[in-house]
């Protein structure tokens, strides 16, 4: 167990952040967390980093160390293994702020769900089950950009931390235990590639809406999100409080000509946007001047066939079944989009070049032929008992051999 005497320190110097960077090296393996507030900045503003090793509990003050370059270049060290919960907003900050990501991370969340637990598990609920210890969360509203810290505050921060590396290694005997070890190395590398992609990738494609636009306001979207990123980063606020997505693309969809047209729509008529309104013609102008072959692709749009709801309810069924019984959180393993992605590729003929996610890698080797035999019939769903902790068997189709 966590030692509660274990050193606790407040890190609000350069050397003492040297210090502590040399302690962790030394370590080879430490706890990271952040905190940090995103509601009203272009980009999150970092404003904590809590660390923990085997001997060392520590929270790094941004605000007065300044440069953060040795700490973010430990986080990179490929001879340093990153324990980490749910790590994705804190791994997003270190791409903004570094450009990599780090080679060893070990999330808990994500190796929680591969033994058993539910998935996603909050830190305070997985200490709960797997250790019986109960955190505090008395300073969950906390502005953690205002000074002086309180000794509660900063004790809330690194519960982040404290029982990570605990947790972290009783995870690794059950996954190993389990023959799960690599599964969770194939998670974290797949996790870690699409925090890269998310980060690299162009924000307008992810705007919601946009299956309905045609080539031309397509190419309208990408500009106008363009601009809306450039305005927002020159006065450091959320994009959405230059210019809200939903608004955004039915500019886009509507393209207008003048003023008129655009003030025409529900919601432009507010002052912060009617003074961009020259602004935003001119970048419909732009799209609408666009020569057609350097127009976007459409994104691909998948009609699904009358009985696909009913199918993917079936196989989401024999999933879960199936998840139950192999100690694995069926959230982590597929999606609804996971298992329509896994029917088209079936009714396809079973490209090489389309394979769904549930047919590779460990989803493969846990599931994937299980749930081609349903959609082959050759599988099928019984009650065997409805007050068994599994009520529902999934078994061969009687005359079928397999």
């Amino acid at each position: 167990m966590v030692d509660d005497s274990m050193e606790e320190a407040l890190i609000s110097t350069p050397a003492q952040l040297r210090e502590l960077v040399g302690h962790i090296r030394d370590s080879g393996r430490f706890g990271f967390d952040t905190e940090f507030v995103s509601e009203d900045t272009f980009e999150p503003v970092l404003c904590l980093i809590q660390v923990a090793t085997r001997e060392r509990l520590a929270v790094v003050d941004p605000q007065a160390v300044g440069d953060l370059s040795g700490f973010w270049e430990v986080v990179l060290d490929p001879a340093v293994e990153v324990v980490m919960h749910a790590a994705g907003e804190d791994m997003r900050i270190c791409h903004l702020r570094t450009g990599s990501l780090p080679v060893r991370v070990f999330d808990v969340q994500i190796a929680a769900g591969l033994v058993g637990y539910s998935y996603p598990l909050s830190l305070v609920n997985l200490v709960s089950q797997s250790l019986r210890v109960s955190l505090p969360g008395s300073e969950t509203r906390t502005d953690w950009r205002r000074r002086p810290l309180t000794p509660a505050q900063l004790r809330y921060a690194l519960d982040d931390v404290r029982y990570l590396l605990e947790i972290a290694d009783a995870l690794k005997e059950e996954l190993a235990a389990k023959g799960r070890t690599s599964w969770a190395e194939e998670e974290f590398t797949d996790f870690l590639h699409k925090v890269a992609k998310r980060s690299d990738e162009d924000r307008w494609r992810r705007l919601p809406g946009l299956n309905s636009l045609n080539r031309r306001a397509l190419e309208a979207a990408r500009r106008l999100s363009a601009w809306r990123e450039d305005e927002a980063r020159h006065a450091n606020r959320p994009l959405r409080h230059v210019l809200r997505d939903d608004l955004l693309v039915a500019i886009a969809k509507r393209q207008p000509a003048s003023r008129r047209d655009l003030e025409a729509l529900r919601d432009f008529n507010r002052p912060a946007l009617l003074n961009r309104a020259q602004s935003i013609l001119a970048v419909i102008e732009q799209a609408r001047l666009t020569p057609e072959d350097m127009l976007p692709d459409l994104s691909p749009r998948f009609e699904d066939g009358p009985g696909a709801s009913t199918v993917t309810s079936l196989l989401s069924a024999a999933l879960g079944q199936w998840c139950v019984r192999a100690e694995v959180a069926t959230p982590l393993v597929a999606t609804v989009g996971d298992l329509k992605h896994l029917i088209r590729w079936y009714l396809d003929g079973s490209p090489d070049d389309d394979r769904p996610s549930l047919m590779t890698g460990w989803r493969g080797d846990l599931c994937g032929g299980m749930l081609v035999e349903v959609l082959e019939g050759r599988r099928t769903f019984r009650v065997v008992d409805p007050a068994s902790e599994f009520p529902v068997a999934v078994e061969s189709a009687p005359g079928i051999e397999r």
